[in-house]
């Protein structure tokens, strides 16, 4: 039932709250030659360098965000991408050259915005998912709808969707994995604490979209000063990246993902 709800949440959302129109002059010619190959291979190097974030495997991510910038060097965008060409090259470089996962993970997830943003502006990119996410209410299900979640929060990034968003984010807040544990009772130690962070990043984008440190995060339905931006779904995104990385490195597990956008959201 919780899956039909969301995903009848995520079709409401897109067609009443996102009102994406092409941003500048429509385009009088086809886009240059090779573009939709490399926009391809894009999704699929920024598939592989987002589940590398997720499993702790730093210089996967960094190979695969070089061997994005060397497609995008070599066929020109559409006039509307072009700066937005020079953003994601800039981004992909700083995920490239980061020190430590942390640093990775926030700029893979500012990468995401500008991707969506992009695409935005060429009325272009990826559909949104909307297959239910795995039902029941052991670890492995609520870890599956885990990463149903995170992956329509990475989409409606690309999507340049703050309405999907949190739609998606809904269901990860939805799912906690502490149960009745309180945050210092975990084992090992820092597992149910990260297991919070996760559960509470989730909140704040479910119903705002920003989140910071000691802030005040209002209940489902009160009334919010701000509606939420891709700026700071970015920020939350780019956090539960890194959450997940260090809650899989404590527990030493590595989770089974592939690169194949129609997997229907099973780690």
């Amino acid at each position: 039932m919780l899956g039909r709800v969301i995903v009848v949440g995520i079709v409401a959302a897109l067609s009443s709250a996102c009102e994406c129109e092409p941003k500048g002059a429509p385009q009088s010619s086809e886009p240059p030659a090779g573009f939709d190959e490399v926009m391809k291979e894009h999704a699929e190097l920024s598939i592989v360098a987002r589940n590398a974030l997720i499993r702790g495997e730093l210089p996967l991510a960094q190979h695969s965000m070089r061997k994005l910038a060397f497609f995008m060097e070599h066929v020109p965008f559409p006039e509307q991408g072009k700066e937005y060409a020079r953003i994601t090259k800039g981004l992909a470089a700083e995920v490239r050259e980061a020190g430590d996962m942390e640093d990775a993970c926030m700029a893979f997830s500012r990468l995401s915005r500008a991707c969506g943003q992009c695409h935005h502006a060429l009325d272009r990119g990826p559909p949104i998912k909307l297959e239910p996410p795995a039902e029941g209410e052991d670890i492995r299900m609520h870890m599956r709808r885990h990463y149903w979640a995170i992956e329509r929060m990475w989409e409606a990034l690309l999507s340049d969707s703050p309405a999907a968003f949190q739609v998606a984010a809904g269901v990860l807040a939805e799912s906690p994995l502490h149960g009745d544990q309180r945050p210092d009772s975990d084992n090992p130690p820092g597992i149910t604490r990260l297991e919070y962070e996760v559960h509470d990043l989730a909140f704040a984008a479910a119903v705002e979209g920003t989140v910071a440190e000691d802030e005040y995060v209002p209940k489902p339905g009160e009334p919010v000063e701000e509606e939420p931006t891709t700026l700071g779904q970015a920020e939350i995104f780019g956090r539960l990246l890194f959450a997940c990385d260090r809650c899989h490195a404590l527990v030493d597990v590595k989770p089974a993902l592939t690169s194949e956008r129609s997997r229907g959201g099973v780690p």
